[in-house]
C-alpha cells in the first residue's frame, strides 16, 4: 500500500520520448496500414522513458518501522506500509530490500526507478513505486543482479530471485544454492557460488543452478560482492576475489590487501557502472580498489564510518566518525575538500554515502533529513531533503 504526500512536479516525466529521437531512434520498428506496429527498442510495458536518470531515495527508521521514498526529480514523497523491526537495507539500483533479524525476513519495495545500460547507451524508467512482498528465513545484507536473477546473501545463507517476477510484483525463488553459501552473483550468463567456510571454493554454476568447475581460486569466508564493468569482486579473508569473463572463459586472481594494513573488507562501495570501488576495512582504514590495474590502495584517514568511490580518476568520499565528509585523491589520498556535514554519527546505524554521476547523498537521521552533496563543488550542499522519518537506512534507485 502506498500513499502520496507532495507533488511538485517538474515536468522531467514528460521527456519519456526524446530518448527514442537518439541513437535508439533507427531501431523502431516502423508500422504501416494493416500491420501491428512493433514495440521500439528499449520498450518496457507499463513504465514510462526519459531522456535522464530518474533518482529516488528509499529511505526507512529503524525505530518506528516507517518506510519513505523520495523522488528526486519530481519531488514528491510515496509513505509505504511500514516493516516492523527493520534494521538493514541493500539495494541493486531499482529493488530495494529491508531486512528485519528479528524474524528473519527481508522486504522488498520496487522504487519504480532504475536504469537499463546497453553499453554504448542506456534507458532510464519511472513506474510506480510499490511494496513486492516478502522473503522469509533471510536477513539480505548484501544483492547482485543481473536482467535474469537477482542474488541476495546474509544472515540465513543466500537465495535467488526470478528478476522478471521482482518486476512484476511478486517474489519467487529461481534456482536454489547450497547451504550456507557466503555469496552468490549472477555473472557472464552463469552463477558464482561461494561456500560460507574456510576452505572457500568457488564454482560456477549454471543458471538452472547445476553446479559446474571450481575456479582456480578459493575464497575463505567471503564477506561482500560487487558486480562492475571489469568483473565481479568478493572479499575474502586473505584478499579480494577477482573474476573476470573473457570469449565464454571464466578466470579468477586475488588482489592483495594493501600492504601494511590492518583488517579485511565486508563490503565494496561504488558508483554503479563505475569499475573502481571502495570500503572501510574492519579496522576503520579506507581502501580503493582500481580494477583496471588492478590493485589496492590504502588511504590516511582515521576514523571513517563510511565510504564510496565515484569513478576512475574521481575522488573517493568518507565520511569520518566526528560528521565531516572528505574528497580524497584517489591515488595519493590527499584531502580535495572537506566539510562538516553532521553533528556526529551514531554506532548502531551508521550514515551512508550513495553516490551517481553527478550527486552523492548522505542521510542524516539526528536531523531527520539527506544531504543532496556535489562533489564536483567543494562538496557543496546542493538541497538539504525532508524525509519526514528518521532515516537510519537509505539506498538510491534508478541508477
Amino acid at each position: 500500500m502506498t500513499r502520496e504526500h507532495r507533488t511538485t512536479a517538474l515536468g522531467a516525466a514528460g521527456l519519456s520520448a526524446l530518448l527514442l529521437a537518439t541513437g535508439c531512434a533507427g531501431e523502431e520498428a516502423r508500422g504501416s496500414a494493416g500491420t501491428t506496429e512493433e514495440a521500439p527498442h528499449g520498450h518496457v510495458e507499463g513504465a514510462q522513458e526519459s531522456a535522464e536518470p530518474q533518482s529516488r531515495l528509499v529511505v526507512a527508521d529503524a525505530g518506528s518501522g516507517e518506510v519513505r521514498v523520495l523522488d528526486l526529480i519530481t519531488g514528491q514523497t510515496t509513505e509505504l506500509d511500514p516493516v516492523e523491526g527493520v534494521d538493514g537495507i541493500a539495494g541493486d539500483g531499482r529493488f530495494a530490500y529491508l531486512s528485519s533479524s528479528d524474524d528473519r525476513t527481508t522486504h522488498v519495495v520496487d522504487g519504480g526507478a532504475w536504469t537499463v545500460d546497453h553499453g554504448d547507451h542506456s534507458h532510464y524508467y519511472r513506474a510506480g513505486v510499490r511494496s513486492v512482498g516478502p522473503l522469509e528465513g533471510l536477513v539480505a545484507l548484501g544483492t547482485s543482479t543481473d536482467t535474469a536473477l537477482t542474488a541476495l546473501t546474509g544472515q540465513g545463507g543466500a537465495a535467488v530471485l526470478d528478476r522478471a517476477a521482482l518486476e512484476e510484483g511478486t517474489v519467487e525463488t529461481a534456482v536454489s544454492v547450497p547451504d550456507g553459501s557466503g555469496a552468490v552473483l549472477p555473472f557472464a550468463g552463469r552463477l558464482l557460488v561461494a561456500g560460507g567456510g574456510p576452505e572457500g571454493g568457488v564454482r560456477v554454476h549454471d543458471r538452472d543452478g547445476s553446479p559446474g568447475r571450481l575456479l582456480d581460486h578459493t575464497c575463505a569466508e567471503p564477506r561482500g560482492q560487487a558486480l562492475t564493468r571489469r568483473g565481479a569482486v568478493i572479499g575474502c579473508a586473505d584478499g579480494t576475489l577477482h573474476v573476470t569473463e573473457d570469449g565464454g572463459e571464466i578466470t579468477s586472481a586475488v588482489l592483495p590487501h594493501p600492504d601494511g594494513a590492518r583488517g579485511r573488507t565486508e563490503e565494496f562501495h561504488h558508483r554503479p557502472g563505475s569499475a573502481t570501488l571502495a570500503s572501510v576495512s574492519t579496522e576503520g582504514e579506507v581502501w580503493v580498489l582500481d580494477l583496471a590495474e588492478p590493485g589496492w590502495r590504502r588511504l590516511d584517514l582515521p576514523g571513517a564510518v563510511a565510504v564510496t568511490a565515484v569513478g576512475a580518476g574521481a575522488p573517493v568520499l568518507a565520511l569520518t566518525g566526528d560528521g565531516v565528509l572528505h574528497s580524497l585523491d584517489p591515488r595519493t589520498g590527499e584531502e580535495n575538500a572537506s566539510t562538516a556535514l553532521l553533528d556526529g554519527t551514531g554506532a548502531e546505524h551508521a550514515p551512508v554515502i550513495r553516490a551517481d554521476t553527478s550527486r552523492a547523498y548522505v542521510n542524516d537521521a539526528e536531523g531527520g533529513v539527506v544531504h543532496e552533496i556535489d562533489y564536483n563543488d567543494d562538496l557543496r550542499v546542493a538541497r538539504t531533503l525532508e524525509t519526514g522519518i528518521t532515516p537510519h537506512l537509505m539506498v538510491e534507485t534508478g541508477r
